[in-house]
């Protein structure tokens, strides 16, 4: 007899200011109302989730859904992607995100794209629905290890916000905000090898989904499955020039995208689509892939197209 496959929920209890578990409370009945079977597994550690999906049997569950910031997917598809039936897995298991984190860049591209607002019902109707669609993910190849990427590679001013807010967590979303004025203020300098080309940087970023938090529209042009990576960067130069420009990515406004879908950014700014790139940080700054910290190493990336299912219209 056959076994009714399940989704696989992983909630992280200190997500968010600890509002992840309340997010699935509010998710809970609209899978019920659809009859969506599921199996929750609250996590107890950092890895909890990694070490599961890494080891145990999933041939019952269709999908995998985690309820955090976007710290958990990262975990979770990392583990997915390291298993020996990778292959098999990414026909077979579907992601899915509710916004329970700090920054949740990632339930709010899914919704964008779906048309949807950014909010836990939301997110649970892609699921129930079932609707799927294929994207890309970044593999970046490092010295010891290699990990697959869904959100961004950052360093520069952008890694510091978002490693040096920790101690902010409580603060919810805002702790980007508030960290990232103080820093804009007094700001630095960072010396690093992009593509073989020693440039001190103000600013570096490497996205593959168009949003790096839920209220930040860093990179307008990204697009989840067009088999690029979104690099942006400022090298050293006018101090304001970052000032304005970051105040700009809320909506995007920091460049301008033509009809044909070419992008054209303002002042020092770059924004280039790639399919893959290297880069070697020599100013002691740690890198944030994904919002995780890495120490500072020499990265080579590239696109890994059309290769995890998500749920999303």
């Amino acid at each position: 007899m056959d076994i009714q496959k399940q989704l696989l929920v992983f909630v992280n209890p200190a997500s968010g200011k600890g509002h992840a578990l309340k997010e699935w409370n509010k998710a809970k009945p609209i899978l019920d109302k659809f009859n969506v079977k599921y199996q929750v597994i609250m996590t107890q550690y950092q890895n909890h989730c990694h070490e599961y999906l890494l080891k145990e049997d999933l041939s019952n569950i269709y999908g995998v859904v985690l309820v955090s910031g976007d710290g958990l997917p990262h975990e979770a598809i990392n583990a997915l992607y390291a298993r020996p039936d990778w292959e098999q897995i990414s026909q077979s298991i579907t992601i899915g995100v509710l916004p329970g984190g700090s920054g949740n860049a990632f339930a709010k591209t899914l919704t964008k794209i779906s048309q949807l607002e950014c909010n836990s019902e939301s997110c649970a109707l892609l699921i129930a629905k079932g609707m799927t669609r294929q994207m890309d993910l970044i593999l970046l190849e490092m010295q010891q290890k290699k990990v697959v990427s869904f959100l961004s590679l950052a360093y520069a001013f952008i890694s510091e916000v978002d490693l040096g807010s920790e101690s902010l967590r409580f603060l919810g979303g805002a702790r980007f905000d508030i960290y990232g004025t103080w820093r804009a203020l007094f700001q630095k300098k960072y010396q690093a090898k992009y593509n073989n080309q020693q440039m001190m940087f103000r600013y570096f970023l490497a996205q593959k989904i168009p949003y790096i938090s839920d209220n930040y529209l860093s990179a307008p042009a990204a697009k989840i499955d067009d088999g690029y990576i979104d690099v942006q960067y400022l090298e050293v130069g006018d101090w304001s020039q970052l000032v304005k420009l970051s105040l700009k990515q809320y909506d995007g406004s920091h460049v301008e995208i033509d009809e044909q879908g070419n992008v054209k950014p303002k002042g020092n700014w770059k924004y280039e689509k790639v399919k893959e790139y290297t880069f070697e940080p020599i100013t002691n700054c740690p890198l944030s892939i994904d919002g995780e910290r890495y120490p500072p190493q020499p990265v080579k990336a590239k696109v890994l197209n059309k290769i995890l299912k998500v749920f999303c219209y």
